[in-house]
Parts: C-alpha cells; structure tokens; sequence
C-alpha cells in the first residue's frame, strides 16, 4: 500500500497488491473465543473471500462466546467492484457489532444522510450498538450511548501525518473497554473516549501509521 499526503497530513490510499495475505485468513485458522474477549473488525476483511466468510465467522462465534465486537466501516471504495456487496457487508457486519467508530463520511454513505444528528439517530435505530462514535477529525467525536448523545472536543496537536489516527483512536478505546469493562453510564464513558482521542492525535505527530504511536505507559493514568 502506498500513502500519499497532501499539505494538512491529509492521505490518500493505492493499494499495491491485492489479494493481499490476510485476505487467504479461513475458519480453521480463528482461535477460540472467550467470555468478556473483544474481536475488532474493519470492511477491508469483508471485501474478498474466503476472508469475508471466516470474520463473519468469527464475528459470530465471538459473540456466542459471549465477547463483544468492534467495527470500524474504513471505507476503501477501490476494494470494492460491487457496491450492493458493500452494503450487504456493511448491513451484517453493523448487526453483529456492539462498537461501531466510522467517520462522517462513512456515516453519510451508510444511513443516506447528511445531516450527522439524523444519521446517528437512523443507525441507532437501525442497529442499536451499544456504542456508536463518529469521528469528526478537529471538530471532535460524537458518541451515541444509552439514548444518549454526548460531543467530545478534539485534542489540540499539530498533526503532520493522519495515517493510522483511527486505527489508534480504537486501539485506546478498546484498550480501556477491555481493561475496566463497557462503562455504566453516559459520564463514566469519558476516560474511556479520552483515552482513545489522545491515541489518536499522538499517532498523527510523526510520519507513518505506528511510529507514534504512545504505549499504555506514555498516557494520563486518570485514563
């Protein structure tokens, strides 16, 4: 894959190689799952078999295990020959997941709408997840949780590559979530998305998807 930034940090995708490796993953290769266990999940593993059929799978079998799912949509149109298979895979993966994190963009694809207040309102209806999140870059997150919907304000950085922010804003949500549990209630949910927008915003002050990255020990213990 390659990653092409514009002036902001702002990157594009050309994806060199495809079928690409983790696209062969098959059912005999899941691992088994356990009771409180979560399994993240993006659509770039829905966009070929025999990947598709096996994070279906392991989708299901998760939550009979009873763990949770996470899904992030991160949407790459060029993956896709077939947009009524997108949204099939959309549609399923959506009904299966107890976390969903998209963009705005992804959120305006999927509920056919524009407005941000009427797209959380049709997906929660729709799919009721336990947790939604729209990512919404300066302007902060949004986050649909027991009827309840609360605006977090982003974290001031000087960004100089977005590659890999979302990957790591879900990497520090599922962090807290795994470690203290879903939370009670709509305020207890806040370490929990603070912990996940510092991730975030660390990971877009260097170049490249990784390099900075913080781990567990480089955040705010209140986290």
């Amino acid at each position: 894959m390659v990653v092409d930034l514009d002036g902001e940090g702002e990157r594009t995708f050309t994806f060199m190689v495809r079928p690409s490796a983790d696209l062969f993953l098959q059912p005999e290769d899941l691992p088994p799952f356990a009771a409180n266990e979560w399994l993240h999940v993006c659509s770039i593993a829905l966009s070929a078999e025999p990947s598709r059929s096996t994070t279906f799978a392991a989708m299901e079998r998760i939550k009979l295990a009873g763990g949770r799912v996470s899904f992030d949509p991160n949407i790459r149109a060029d993956l896709w020959q077939d947009p009524e298979l997108l949204h099939a895979c959309l549609d399923r993966a959506l009904r299966l997941a107890n976390v969903v994190k998209l963009s705005e963009e992804e959120l305006a694809l999927i509920a056919g709408r524009e407005d941000v207040a009427e797209g959380v309102t049709a997906l929660t209806q729709r799919y009721q997840p336990e947790l939604l999140l729209v990512t919404q870059g300066k302007a902060g997150v949004l986050a649909a949780f027991q009827q309840q919907c609360t605006h977090f304000s982003a974290q001031p950085v000087v960004s100089v590559d977005t590659t890999g922010a979302g990957d790591a804003f879900v990497a520090g949500l599922l962090a807290s979530l795994a470690a203290k549990g879903m939370p009670t209630d709509p305020t207890a949910l806040e370490p929990a998305i603070m912990q996940a927008q510092t991730c975030g915003a660390l990971a877009t002050t260097a170049k490249g998807a990784m390099t900075a990255l913080p781990y567990l020990h480089d955040l705010n213990p209140s986290f």
